[in-house]
């Protein structure tokens, strides 16, 4: 065998055996998005935007959540879902007005025209930064379930009523 062939032969070896690598680095990494890293370093993780079951709801002056079942639904005026939710709030009143609470995350002024529409409501005005405090929620619409003043529940949907 000459020394061309051998160089050759070692070439392609190696450009094999490189491709193996990465093949199988491609794989793990495919691997670790799609089970979802969960680990300290990961840069992608996202803050949750709803709070977890169990979370103890902070005190409200406007409404009293420690004691008794409520649902706290959370809407912006500008969101499309949120706009959604108040559609079909405003059209089974008589399911879900019994014991929510509405809460518009904007100004006394955006909350008027969504007060006129569910009139079987209570609804309030809050800033974002007091859904984040008392609340814990960072992402609208949210639906919370609250119990003797812990979530119980926490979603984007209303749960469906019959």
């Amino acid at each position: 065998m000459s020394g061309i062939t051998a160089a050759a032969l070692t070439l392609i070896g190696a450009i094999a055996l490189l491709n193996l690598v990465l093949t199988l680095a491609m794989i793990r990494r495919l691997r670790s998005q799609s089970a979802g890293h969960t680990g300290p370093a990961d840069a992608t993780a996202e803050t949750d935007v709803l709070p977890a079951k169990g979370f103890a709801v902070g005190k409200l002056a406007q409404a009293d959540l420690a004691t008794g079942r409520h649902t706290v639904i959370m809407i912006t005026p500008s969101c499309p879902p949120c706009r959604t939710m108040l559609g079909t709030l405003a059209s089974n009143a008589d399911s879900y007005a019994t014991d929510a609470l509405v809460c518009v995350v904007g100004t006394a002024e955006e909350l008027g025209p969504i007060a006129e529409r569910l009139p079987g409501y209570q609804t309030i005005a809050i800033s974002e930064q007091l859904a984040e405090s008392v609340f814990r929620v960072r992402g609208f619409p949210a639906v919370l379930s609250i119990e003797d003043g812990v979530v119980t529940r926490a979603d984007h949907e209303l749960a469906v009523r019959v």
